[in-house]
């Protein structure tokens, strides 16, 4: 064998550069436009420009995830509506009465919050019913 005839030591670095070595003994390599190096410097790039491509769209990504925000959508929905400020301060009383944990935007979806209280003020009453249908566009059973 290669080893026993050159009575060398058979590990791996000494494999490497002995093959490496013949590769540079053969006829026209140092002639070569595109020497092997710049084969594995052209891999390791294209690894590099994989990986930045990858971050940017990680990144990218990220930026574009929703955000909950319950607040400013409420907010949203009562400049989008035009409510006036008896209407606004109508409504707020309305997110006040909501059971916890339910955000104020469900108003403007759900109808069914919209109960009303027995010892209500007639007169906001009638306020509370043409902001009912100026948000849902229908009247509300009564």
């Amino acid at each position: 064998m290669l080893c026993h005839d050159f009575k060398v030591d058979c590990s791996m670095n000494v494999l490497i550069s002995v093959f490496l070595s013949t590769i540079q003994r053969i006829e026209g390599y140092d002639r070569l436009i595109l020497k092997w190096w710049w084969g594995g410097l052209a891999i390791i790039a294209l690894m590099v420009l994989l990986a930045c491509w990858r971050l940017t769209v990680q990144i990218v990504l990220l930026c574009q995830k929703p955000r909950s925000r319950p607040n400013s959508l409420f907010k949203q929905l009562i400049r989008i509506h035009r409510l006036s400020v008896k209407e606004k301060s109508l409504i707020s009383g309305l997110v006040a009465r909501l059971p916890t944990g339910v955000p104020a935007a469900i108003l403007f979806v759900d109808p069914s919050f919209w109960a009303r209280k027995k010892e209500e003020d007639p007169t906001i009453a009638e306020l509370e019913e043409k902001l009912y249908t100026k948000i849902f566009g229908f009247p509300r059973d009564r």
